[in-house]
């Protein structure tokens, strides 16, 4: 009987949460802590596998004086800062006009969030792929679309303006749908009194856009740039398959610069060094938004 006692309690979620708890913590120790401890090992030995000659020294903080004064690296940086913005403003205002038109009740609106679906159920490898095809400056849809206007094509992946800017809209495209659906649950959640209220006060729709609105979902638009700034700075499935990191460079983000140094040079300590610099930029990032929703 007191066994029995004894193994309820043992079962009971109430008082024992850790049994319930020992899988989803394993699964984290295995997939999340081990391999960041393990970046951050990598981060201080120097690891070159194709010069076994020069051994696996511990060098410290070598990999990252190293990593600093390195041209790439610099560039890199600019690049995925820049990038990042350009692509995440252009998520946020785009899904934030598309979320305000689709809160809307008109014909057709249930295909056009269908429609609207596409981009964000589509694996992104596949879109890349896809993209890549109209893109191509010979025999892509974009260029015979322009032509049939009368308007000459472009190079679109193989110049540096050009290939920086459209890797950035296809990420867009990919994105844009996760906005606007989180942009829309938010706006639904805004009261119609206060709408109502605005309105008697003789509010026109841009001073209910400013005062209602945009207050109305500011968290979850806090929110929705979070999540959009951390996926766009890690993003290598859209730009990989669409220029590989060129033309000169011009679209290596610091993820693909890390691939190439740990994949392709085989420099397994600067590559880790390049790894520990994204994680604790992200951290940064994530532990200033926090900060930031927390305190409004």
């Amino acid at each position: 009987m007191n066994s029995a006692r004894l193994l309820r309690r043992y079962l009971d979620p109430d008082r024992s949460p850790f049994l319930y708890l020992a899988p989803t913590l394993l699964f984290l120790l295995l997939f999340l802590v081990y391999p960041i401890a393990d970046v951050l090992r990598q981060s201080v030995f120097h690891n070159v596998p194709i010069r076994p000659h020069e051994g696996t020294p511990f060098v410290g903080l070598g990999n990252f004086v190293t990593l600093v004064g390195m041209q790439r690296f610099q560039e890199a940086l600019g690049i995925t800062v820049t990038w990042t913005v350009l692509s995440v403003s252009g998520k946020l205002v785009i899904g934030f006009i598309a979320s305000l038109i689709l809160q809307h009740q008109f014909r057709g609106r249930r295909m056009y969030l269908t429609l609207f679906m596409i981009p964000w159920v589509t694996p992104i490898v596949v879109a890349a792929v896809a993209w890549r095809w109209v893109l191509n400056s010979q025999y892509g849809q974009l260029n015979a679309f322009l032509s049939l206007l009368g308007v000459s094509g472009a190079v679109w992946l193989g110049e540096t303006t050009t290939a920086f800017v459209m890797t950035a809209v296809v990420d867009m495209w990919v994105g844009i749908p996760f906005v606007t659906l989180v942009l829309m649950a938010g706006l639904q959640s805004i009261p119609d009194e206060h709408y109502e209220a605005a309105r008697v006060d003789g509010a026109g729709w841009f001073a209910i856009l400013r005062y209602v609105t945009i207050p109305g979902i500011r968290h979850i638009m806090l929110v929705v740039a979070l999540l959009s700034t951390v996926w766009t700075f890690n993003s290598f499935q859209v730009i990989w398959p669409l220029t590989r990191g060129g033309p000169a460079r011009a679209t290596t983000t610091l993820v693909i610069a890390t691939y190439r140094t740990a994949f392709e040079s085989f420099d397994f300590g600067i590559g880790a060094a390049y790894s520990t610099v994204i994680f604790a930029i992200l951290l940064t990032v994530s532990v200033g938004y926090w900060r930031l929703i927390r305190s409004e």
